[in-house]
């Protein structure tokens, strides 16, 4: 792709116009940005387009790259020269990446249990609302606890999830024991569709909070509405966490999987120490300097610290044991499509955003990220 990038800004369109002046140009240009192992592995990456170009049914004419036929050495970096691939990213402001670190910790160590605990419910709710059949009693629960509520100008559950105001047909059915086809017909006999987006009301899921901020609880209730986007900070915050305290490349940490991180075996006069154990990537090779896209067990094992090991058992209670700690089929909590694989990185950093939002709207505005 880097290649394809260099032709294209070059107004070459094609890889067969890709001739020796052009191999020699890229070479001068893009494996002296890199260190003598790392150009020596992208040489034989290119020399496996023009060879898989040979092969094809279809060639596109690739011309050789020159380093096939006069040898490598001289299209490297000199041997000990200064890595021109180091990373030169600007790290993050501790005064930005503090807050939202400290902020990670304290969703895993003092709300995890309430936003599980939530999301348990929201889901038994919906397995009750979902089971149960239509049946007289149904019908007279609604008249006995719904329709009071509306007549007396009190605010009814509703839900916005398809960006307007309904009544929360499940939420309601599954309180009263109603079925939701009768709730929609109940809703639509009485004109309460109506009421519910002139006076929205909570759906507060019936479990304690422990949480707190400041010495207060940090929220009245959590929403049947609000489970969803909680569990789903609730994992982005683990992943910041173990991202950054470990020194995991995001590759190794979208390899973990549930287990990875065993309490260690009790040894004579200590307690042992927690060791990870994961995969890695970045050069990965096969004996003929071929990349391995699955990459190999890390021979040593990464030291976790307390706030990583707390992290991690908030995933492995998210995820099935031996899933992927950040599977996409267990981490996408409004609808349930079934991807293979872990969140791609850029999803992660959208959802880090949006966590750092929800950290200013929870947060004392003096503790407030900027």
């Amino acid at each position: 792709m880097r290649l394809a990038r260099w032709l294209h800004e070059r107004q070459i369109t094609s890889l067969g116009a890709c001739t020796d002046t052009e191999w020699r140009a890229y070479a001068r240009e893009r494996l002296h940005q890199v260190s003598r192992d790392t150009a020596a592995i992208i040489c034989v990456r290119l020399a496996n387009l023009w060879a898989f170009d040979q092969l094809s049914a279809r060639p596109s004419g690739i011309t050789r790259p020159p380093w096939e036929t006069e040898g490598v050495d001289d299209f490297l970096p000199a041997t000990g020269a200064a890595a021109g691939g180091e990373n030169a990213t600007e790290p993050l402001d501790p005064l930005v990446l503090g807050p939202l670190l400290i902020w990670a910790i304290r969703f895993v160590d003092d709300f995890a249990d309430d936003i599980l605990a939530a999301w348990t419910e929201r889901r038994r709710l919906i397995a009750v609302a979902a089971a149960t059949k239509a049946a007289p009693t149904g019908w007279a629960a609604l008249e006995e606890w719904l329709l009071p509520m509306a007549r007396a100008g009190h605010p009814l559950p509703a839900s916005s999830e398809k960006r307007e105001i309904q009544v929360a047909t499940t939420y309601i059915a599954a309180l009263t024991g109603s079925n939701r086809g009768q709730v929609s017909r109940f809703v639509k006999q009485h004109g309460l569709a109506e009421i519910a987006a002139a006076r929205p009301g909570p759906c507060p899921l019936r479990v304690p909070i422990t949480g707190k901020v400041n010495g207060k609880p940090w929220r009245e209730h959590v929403d049947f509405n609000e489970a969803a986007e909680l569990m789903r900070h609730l994992g982005t915050a683990a992943t910041i966490i173990v991202l950054y305290l470990t020194g995991m490349r995001p590759q190794e940490v979208q390899g973990l999987r549930s287990g990875c991180c065993p309490d260690p075996e009790p040894a004579a006069g200590s307690e042992g120490r927690h060791l990870i154990h994961s995969r890695h990537y970045k050069n990965v090779t096969d004996d003929d300097g071929n990349h391995i896209s699955a990459g190999e067990v890390r021979q040593v094992p990464w030291v976790a610290i307390t706030p990583v090991v707390h992290a991690i058992r908030v995933l492995e209670r998210m995820v099935p044991d031996g899933e992927l700690l950040l599977s996409t089929a267990h981490h996408e909590f409004r609808s349930r499509h079934g991807h293979a694989g872990a969140l791609r990185q850029d999803t992660l950093t959208l959802r880090i955003e949006s966590s750092a939002d929800t950290h200013n709207t929870t947060a004392q505005p003096a503790e407030a990220l900027t």
